[in-house]
């Protein structure tokens, strides 16, 4: 991925080594993002499927394929 920050509305998938793979199977949809300190953001993500959204880094994150 690049050093170019995902939008809202981009469908993304979960790709971090400890998530389950029902996790990874699923898309999201970016919610929101949050800058928590200089160059640092966080992606709030969502899940049709599932009744809470999820905080995730960009590093836990692939593009959908």
């Amino acid at each position: 991925m690049s050093s170019q920050k995902l939008c809202v509305g981009a469908t993304v998938r979960v790709s971090r080594a400890k998530a389950k793979a029902a996790e990874r199977s699923r898309e999201y949809r970016i919610e929101q993002l949050i800058e928590i300190e200089e160059g640092t953001t966080l992606y709030k993500i969502k899940c049709v499927s599932e009744p809470f959204y999820r905080m995730v880094s960009k590093a836990d994150l692939a593009t959908r394929c």
